[in-house]
């Protein structure tokens, strides 16, 4: 800029006459206003962003609204704004029809590059608005934004960048869930099912006399003659089953991801459906920092469960099969332990079979694509059965549909 003030001045001085000066004229108020340019203050700007839902469900859509305000209205005749998209947002979030590349994760790839232009010319405050589809499950933190401008003839760029933190927080996809037997007992648990529906009529512990709301088919009828009064059949109170849900959060490849993906989203799953029973459930995640959650009614603690699965990663050194043995030995016994996998091993096996011998059942989920399970897992996924263990195989076809059909 400077080299063109002097060769215009200097060719206005030496060459002389009307089209010399008339060029060093025309083009100063160019080289004034890239002066002003390089000298305004595009640091002071003010920006917000804000979002249109701070918490959503993964495969959801979110829009960033950015508002820039700024004191002095200097003619700018564009600007770009860029987003600086965290890494986490860099793939697509999980719904059921997204469990057809179980196998190839990698085409869920969703790489996003936000730039917008804006011409603010005087403006003190312009907006940009843009969109996240199909947004995955985790936390996301916004942090770096950038501003670009210069002037007409593209001699002086100026730009800035600007902090401007943001989050948001995508739960896993929640379906729901068909669940084959329902989970109840006579001895297990501790907290009883005042459901009406839910007494057993074949268990009679006593009699007792007569009162609204007795079925006619309880009436103890040698009794009420003895006794000359209308005597109805006692019977045991049927009581829910203690459910614990142990979610493996071991580290393994990025070919897994999805399936991992398909746990989460299975375990959140599970844990809306139990809601609405009368069984208690306990949910355990094994990873790098095991995470329990106790057996409670609370929703507050429903919503810590969520904000957890959200947020998982696996990141777990220790193998699922010995992170089970470790965890057992706190266990209360006779409970209904539902462990969900992505991968089955030898030590994985032998560790579920001796988990059965101190509860009352267990059942296995392993969620992986068709093409990953091999002859010899699926040997082992038998032997499992025979030793009693309800086993639940979730591949592509299973994961695709728009509920889980699960037997328990």
């Amino acid at each position: 800029m400077g080299v063109l003030f002097g060769v215009l001045y200097a060719y206005a001085m030496f060459q002389g006459g009307f089209v010399s000066w008339f060029l060093f004229y025309a083009m100063l108020p160019f080289i004034l206003y890239m002066i002003c340019i390089i000298f305004y203050p595009l640091s002071r700007w003010k920006i917000t962003r804000s979002m249109s839902k701070s918490i959503l469900q993964s495969g959801d859509s979110v829009t960033a609204y950015l508002t820039i305000r700024r004191k002095i209205p200097f003619p700018l005749y564009y600007c770009i704004i860029e987003e600086y998209v965290p890494e986490s947002l860099e793939r697509k979030g999980s719904r059921s029809e997204t469990y057809q590349y179980m196998s190839n994760p990698s085409a869920l790839s969703n790489k996003q590059k936000v730039k917008s232009v804006a011409f603010p010319w005087f403006k003190r405050k312009f907006e940009f608005r843009y969109e996240f589809s199909q947004v995955p499950r985790g936390e996301h933190h916004f942090h770096t934004i950038r501003v670009r401008t210069g002037d007409l003839l593209g001699f002086v760029k100026k730009q800035a960048y600007f902090t401007v933190p943001s989050n948001i927080l995508v739960y896993p996809h929640r379906r729901k869930v068909q669940i084959s037997k329902r989970v109840n007992s006579f001895e297990e648990g501790a907290a009883p099912s005042f459901s009406p529906a839910k007494r057993d009529t074949t268990v009679v512990t006593g009699v007792r006399e007569y009162m609204p709301g007795d079925k006619f088919s309880w009436i103890d009828w040698k009794t009420t003659a003895k006794k000359n009064a209308v005597m109805t059949k006692e019977f045991e109170q049927q009581k829910s089953s203690d459910i614990l849900l142990v979610l493996d959060a071991e580290e393994s490849d990025e070919e897994k991801r999805l399936a991992f993906e398909g746990c989460v989203e299975l375990s959140a799953s599970l844990i809306h459906a139990y809601k609405g029973m009368s069984s208690q459930l306990a949910f355990l995640s094994l990873g790098e920092e095991p995470r329990y959650f106790p057996f409670t009614k609370d929703q507050d603690q429903q919503v810590f469960m969520n904000q957890h699965l959200a947020r998982i990663e696996p990141d777990g050194k220790v193998p699922f099969a010995d992170a089970i043995l470790r965890q057992q030995q706190s266990m209360p016994n006779n409970l209904i332990v539902m462990l969900v996998t992505r991968k089955i091993t030898a030590h994985l096996k032998s560790s579920v079979i001796r988990l059965k011998q101190n509860n009352a059942r267990v059942v296995l989920f392993l969620i992986d694509s068709h093409e990953r399970i091999t002859g010899s897992e699926e040997q082992m996924l038998r032997e499992l059965t025979i030793s009693g263990i309800v086993v639940n195989v979730l591949t592509e076809s299973q994961m695709t549909q728009q509920q889980f059909e699960v037997n328990t």
